[in-house]
Formats: C-alpha cells, structure tokens, sequence
C-alpha cells in the first residue's frame, strides 16, 4: 500500500485521525488537512448500534423531476430566522451528522440511521413544523 496523499511512498506509517486515511510523512499529513479532502467517516453515536455513513466529495445532482422537492425562499428564509433551529444547530453531533449526510453516497440508508438518533429526530421534526406552517 502506498501513501494516499503523494502516492509516491509505501512506507506508510500515519493514519489521519478524523478520515483514516493513510499517509507517509508530516509534509503528507499538512498537505491533507489543509484540501477538502478530509471529513469523518462516522458521525459519532451514543446508542448501542454504530450507525457508519459512507461519504463522498461528489456534490448530487437535482433531475428535473427533483425540482419540485425544493423549497421556496419565503420558507427557507423562515428557518433561517428560527430560533429554535438555531439552538439545535449548536449541537456539534448533530452537525457532524447533518454534514455526513450531506456527502453520503448512499443518502437513503444513511437518512434512515441518522433518524435513530434524537437529537437528528428533533432537529426534523423543527423542520417539518416550518415547512408545513405555511400560512405564518
């Protein structure tokens, strides 16, 4: 196996702590902290069962018939002023696992773990409660 930053030494002897990836030297291990590369592989879990997401760099791309899945700005702009969103996103858990879910190659069954844990429950449920008050 070869260093995953150069690609050039197969003496490796480091693994990064946050994306496990494995590199040869210091001057490796800055180079990778300092692109975009880097991000958790799990997001942590206080439950009994380890809920991995699996993430890519890949951004998802909307087709035409997933335009009627986004949300107009009058409701974006309510969520943005929510307090109560705001409070639940000081959460660094729920952080972790909102940015994990946004770089899941498989966001489906990752959306399905995230939702046993209930911090990500309320957090959703805040959601829901803005989108579907629409006559506010």
């Amino acid at each position: 196996m070869q260093c995953q930053v150069c690609y050039e030494n197969k003496n490796i002897s480091y693994k990064c702590s946050k994306c496990r990836i494995k590199y040869c030297s210091v001057a490796c291990f800055q180079k990778h902290k300092s692109s975009e590369t880097c991000f958790e592989k799990t997001f942590e879990s206080k439950s009994t069962v380890e809920a991995p997401i699996t993430q890519t760099q890949l951004p998802i791309e909307l087709g035409d018939d997933e335009e009627s899945d986004r949300l107009p700005t009058n409701i974006l702009e309510r969520i943005d002023q929510s307090n109560e969103v705001l409070e639940l996103l000081k959460n660094r858990h729920l952080r972790t696992m909102i940015k994990a879910l946004d770089r899941s190659i498989n966001p489906a069954d990752d959306l399905q773990k995230a939702m046993m844990e209930p911090i990500f429950v309320q957090f959703v449920d805040q959601l829901l409660m803005i989108v579907e008050n629409k006559d506010r």
